[in-house]
């Protein structure tokens, strides 16, 4: 599958137009360069957890979705899920590349240390590896564009924008929280909560970070960091398999 890897590869990256998105994540360090170090990695995770997604979205759905291109590679492959896959990691790292260099450019204005840096690249290797494996499932359910970028910006808009309100304004709302299990299990569905307060932890840094935190603080046993990696590889695991299943028993 090396072959569709790197053709997906080389296709994101001669596109012109992708490699400013890097530039605007070396433009946010500065935004947050006032907030050196823990406090402003932090705020340049979050921004990129709203950032990132409708990125990847735009520039991977309309390639994974070229019914032409995959009625060619499918007839070739006699894994077309696998095929699928492959193509998928291919634009992933694509556009992964210049967001680390831009994100690496960035720890300066944030006078980052060495291990805050690596913490940084983390959360945004997690962050579009799960994205991806998430526009490869909408792909291949739809094998159309625009209905799945509708799904994609909705799947974001509620996951990302309309998730945390919800959550605490259950938490809030519902006496002597009865259904607190079931909140904090919801928490554990966005792995963007746990990795910002994960970070929050790691870099013990002494602000309010809210409710959610709170919620995953009292519920979850050990680093929160490391819940929030394991549900973004578990989800990334999970949308690539049916992806790859879903493709392969489509009628290209």
């Amino acid at each position: 599958m090396q072959g569709i890897t790197g053709l997906h590869i080389r296709d994101v990256l001669r596109n012109p137009w992708v490699w400013p998105a890097g530039l605007a994540v070396l433009l946010l360090g500065f935004a947050f360069s006032a907030q050196q170090g823990a406090v402003g990695l932090v705020s340049l995770v979050a921004t990129l957890q709203l950032y990132v997604p409708p990125l990847l979205l735009i520039v991977a759905i309309p390639l994974l979705t070229r019914r032409e291109v995959w009625a060619f590679w499918a007839a070739r492959s006699s894994a077309p899920g696998r095929a699928f896959v492959a193509a998928s990691l291919g634009i992933g790292f694509a556009v992964f590349l210049p967001l680390l260099i831009g994100t690496t450019l960035a720890g300066f204005p944030l006078a980052l240390s060495v291990s805050a840096m690596g913490l940084l690249v983390l959360a945004l290797a997690l962050l579009v590896t799960l994205w991806t494996a998430l526009a490869a499932l909408l792909a291949a359910i739809t094998m159309d564009a625009t209905r799945a970028l509708a799904l994609g910006f909705a799947l974001w808009a509620l996951g990302t924008l309309a998730y945390g309100p919800a959550v605490v304004g259950l938490a809030v709302n519902l006496p002597d929280r009865p259904l607190f299990g079931l909140l904090s299990a919801a928490l554990l569905t966005n792995p963007a909560e746990g990795i910002r307060v994960g970070l929050l932890e790691v870099l013990d840094v002494p602000v309010l970070v809210g409710p959610i935190a709170l919620l995953l603080r009292e519920t979850l046993p050990g680093p929160t960091l490391a819940w929030g990696a394991l549900s973004s590889v578990a989800w990334s695991a999970l949308a690539g398999i049916f992806a790859a299943a879903s493709f392969a028993r489509r009628d290209r």
